[in-house]
């Protein structure tokens, strides 16, 4: 009964108030609504820029820095000179010749140098010089990598925005860099250079990036060695993603 007497007591308050008022409370109410998701909106755009920015800001900064050599042979540093040779990581990124996994014939291991207190890596040899990159830069691109795996994953990093840094990812799939990193470093955290460079591919085909396309195309089709990186059984990918992703990847390789 209480119930039933509180919905007339509603009816003859909603009865001496105008249908415009009602009206107008709504646009207000939905008014209000838009503005808050436009303002809402807007700030996280502005957001997702910056940390874009700054991953961008972040990737050249790696590539500025002056954490390798190019040595002519029997011109090296010295405990005098120790920066001499020394040059940008960019200068080693070039495409002329392959980086390469040098193993000491004494040990095994991956070859590397200590200047500075800080080690280098033995990446190319060539007839007339030997290039080599410390371990930091190593270490900073593979968080790098696996930070903008991250952002993709959660949408920050949107298609367009990888196809955008196709410049910055796919020049780690050429030229025997992904080599060296599965051999540097264990397959699982390879694993997210490949991702993000099967993803980068697919969203350069998306946006009609033909020559990113075209560039790695090139790579993976004359070096088949490389072609079991980019699998459905990556870690990285959920099994339906993955599935998806390699049937796109393949088609476009052809």
């Amino acid at each position: 009964m209480k119930a039933i007497s509180d919905f007339i007591r509603y009816l003859r308050i909603m009865d001496g108030i105008a249908t415009s008022d009602i009206i107008g409370w709504v646009l207000a109410a939905l008014a209000g609504f838009i503005a808050y998701k436009l303002i809402d909106n807007m700030q996280t755009s502005i957001e997702r820029h910056n940390m874009l920015a700054s991953v961008e800001n972040s990737i050249s900064a790696i590539f500025d820095s002056k954490n390798a050599f190019i040595i002519r042979h029997g011109e090296g540093p010295s405990p005098k000179e120790p920066d001499k040779n020394r040059v940008m990581v960019r200068s080693v990124l070039h495409d002329k010749s392959p980086w390469q996994v040098i193993r000491s014939v004494e040990t095994g291991e991956i070859e590397y140098m200590i200047i500075d207190s800080q080690r280098y890596i033995h990446i190319r040899h060539n007839d007339e010089t030997d290039d080599w990159i410390s371990t930091q830069a190593l270490h900073e691109l593979l968080l790098k990598f696996r930070r903008i795996e991250k952002m993709y994953k959660s949408g920050i990093v949107k298609k367009i925005d990888l196809a955008d840094l196709s410049r910055e990812i796919l020049p780690f799939g050429v030229s025997g860099r992904l080599e060296f990193f599965y051999a540097y470093y264990d397959e699982y955290d390879a694993e997210c250079m490949a991702f993000l460079l099967m993803n980068d591919v697919i969203c350069c085909n998306k946006y009609r990036n033909s020559p990113m396309v075209n560039y790695f195309r090139d790579y993976y089709n004359s070096h088949p060695a490389i072609h079991r990186f980019f699998s459905a059984k990556n870690r990285r990918f959920s099994r339906v993603r993955g599935i998806l992703a390699e049937k796109a990847f393949n088609r476009i390789m052809k």
